[in-house]
């Protein structure tokens, strides 16, 4: 189990334990299934943890609790429901509540499960719509006080992570290359694709909620293309490596010259030579009789993502 699922899970089950005990002592909640799907859609999406997100499904829902009614006492059944919907998107979004439309959405729903519509008062929707907010704000709580999105620290963990996997294959090229151990394979891609799908998720998370001025201010955004242009060249930078016999890999300084910088780069952020330009590779295959086609194949991606990892060693986001 990963971390945000074990994260989620326990701010779900000990927000539906506290929801369920409070309607418990009060007595007052007649539908308890009202805060707890309130709960479930509000811990599933509740990583946006700003007083304005909060207070954003708080009123969404009230809201939606309250066109609903206006709705049903002229039109009834799915028909109203729809047509509940359809006037809930735009008014909650004129008022920047669209945080709430899918608790909002929910009490339409729910509403027309009662037995009878003559039972959908004003005193039905006021205890209805105060039972799903009543999960709503447990549920914020929860998450702000026992499991706070940190946004930016499993950010840095997954850069961390990201640099840490290319610097230590990077060293073990440099052991090879200096005949000190055997020939690296490739790294596995799916632990680097796991690492900067991460980093995605949450900067579109972040880029999507109420922050998005402190992400573009961080340098996020940025290192996040950095991250997706060595990914790319990377992987295909390794392939073609490892295809060229081992004599040839190590006949090219420059090959070698160029992993030790992007090692220097990664482990210490130290400034190193930067990448050789295509005229001297293709000196360096001539002067050593290395495959042209081959040598230059490396150098196109090999060029690429020794500038893109000094980028990321330059780029230093908050």
């Amino acid at each position: 189990m990963t971390a945000p699922l074990l994260r989620n899970s326990l701010k779900l089950s000990t927000a539906a334990f506290i929801t369920a005990a409070v309607a418990l002592w009060t007595e007052r909640i007649e539908f308890v299934w009202y805060p707890l799907v309130a709960v479930v859609v509000v811990t599933d999406d509740s990583d946006d943890q700003t007083l304005k997100a909060a207070s954003s499904r708080v009123l969404g829902t009230a809201m939606g609790g309250l066109i609903t009614f206006i709705v049903h006492t002229i039109v009834q059944g799915w028909p109203g429901v729809l047509l509940s919907l359809l006037l809930m998107i735009p008014v909650l979004r004129y008022f920047g509540w669209s945080g709430g439309l899918a608790t909002g959405g929910l009490l339409s729903v729910m509403f027309l499960m009662i037995p009878s519509y003559t039972r959908l008062d004003w005193a039905y929707v006021f205890n209805r719509g105060l039972d799903t907010v009543v999960g709503c704000i447990i549920a914020i709580l929860v998450g702000l006080l026992f499991w706070p999105w940190g946004a930016y620290q499993e950010l840095r963990a997954a850069d961390r992570d990201l640099r840490q996997r290319l610097a230590a294959q990077l060293q073990c090229y440099c052991h090879w290359l200096d005949g000190q151990g055997q020939r690296p394979a490739p790294l596995l891609v799916a632990p680097l694709s796991s690492a900067l799908q991460r980093i995605e998720q949450i900067v579109a998370k972040e880029r999507a909620g109420a922050r998005s001025g402190k992400l573009h201010r961080s340098g996020w955004p940025r290192r996040l293309l950095l991250w997706q242009h060595t990914h790319f060249h990377w992987i295909a930078w390794e392939l073609m490596l490892s295809e060229l016999p081992d004599g040839v890999v190590q006949q090219a300084p420059l090959i070698h010259s160029s992993i030790q910088a992007m090692h220097q780069e990664l482990q210490q952020g130290q400034g190193a030579a930067p990448p050789a330009s295509m005229g001297q590779w293709r000196t360096m295959a001539m002067q050593r009789n290395l495959p042209v086609l081959a040598t230059l194949a490396i150098a196109q991606e090999q060029q690429p993502l020794h500038g893109s990892v000094r980028a990321l060693a330059r780029s230093l986001p908050c």
